[in-house]
């Protein structure tokens, strides 16, 4: 925890890491230390459990009930709050692959505790059965950023016959927080499953002044990025990044987060 870290005032960050990973790889990987030291938040990188089935570290998303995720976070998140004492209403989750996937779900199932999530390279869900999108409403208004490589070749963007499309996660939350804006309405993927020319995608005037924003990574892998991501002519790149949003991974999450606090 930074020394600048203010009671009752700081915000919580928790950062899940992609299967096989672990929270040391992630802390290494996003900079988010260093962040935290500069602004003042806490921050935390939990490890998942040991998923026999496939043979390493993962966390228990929808549809890969191995272990009860959701109340190991929420008991993390209690602990914290009596130990360092954060904003309750600062709460924010992110995570990269799989860990991202497990954000979503904590997006909606513990909606009373995080205020937003920051999905990297990930979707509602994965490997899901036939009624996969038949998922609950989130519990309370959270905001969702979602940053997402048309190249990544783990998760694709138009998703698949058992794994949801960026469209799909996009308006599963806009219709679960009531949006009643969305600009521009043109689909991340045409009805063909080819990626659009669309880059940036917001839900607006939801419940709760909640938000939903998407931004697709043109050139992205599945991967978490650390370089400057509004450069013209590199990968990836977004021309809707610039100062106010951020241009790294860590900066655009954090950014959103600290506007996006719990009313």
């Amino acid at each position: 925890m930074p020394i600048s870290f203010q009671k009752n005032a700081g915000a919580l960050v928790i950062v899940l890491h992609g299967s096989g990973g672990n929270g040391l790889g992630m802390e290494v990987g996003t900079g988010f230390s260093s962040l935290a030291d500069q602004v003042g938040f806490a921050v935390v990188y939990p490890d998942g459990l040991f998923e026999s089935m496939g043979g390493q570290t993962n966390w228990a998303y929808f549809f890969n009930d191995f272990a009860d995720d959701v109340g190991f976070i929420r008991q993390l998140v209690q602990t914290l709050e009596g130990s360092i004492q954060f904003d309750p209403r600062k709460v924010y989750v992110t995570g990269l692959s799989s860990g991202a996937l497990m954000s979503h779900r904590l997006g909606v199932q513990l909606a009373d505790r995080v205020a937003a999530i920051g999905v990297v390279e990930g979707a509602l869900f994965y490997d899901a059965p036939a009624n996969g999108a038949m998922l609950p409403s989130a519990g309370a208004p959270v905001s969702v950023l979602i940053l997402h490589g048309d190249h990544d070749g783990t998760i694709p963007t138009c998703g698949t016959p058992t794994e949801a499309s960026q469209d799909q996660t996009f308006n599963y939350w806009a219709g679960s927080l009531a949006c009643s804006r969305i600009d521009p309405l043109d689909p991340v993927c045409d009805g063909q499953g080819n990626i659009t020319a669309v880059t940036e995608k917001v839900a607006s005037s939801c419940n709760a002044n909640a938000e939903v924003r998407f931004y697709k990574l043109i050139g992205g892998t599945h991967t978490w990025n650390t370089v400057p991501m509004n450069v013209p002519g590199q990968a990836p790149f977004n021309p809707n990044f610039n100062g106010a949003t951020g241009v790294t991974t860590r900066d655009i999450l954090w950014n959103f987060f600290a506007a996006h606090p719990k009313p």
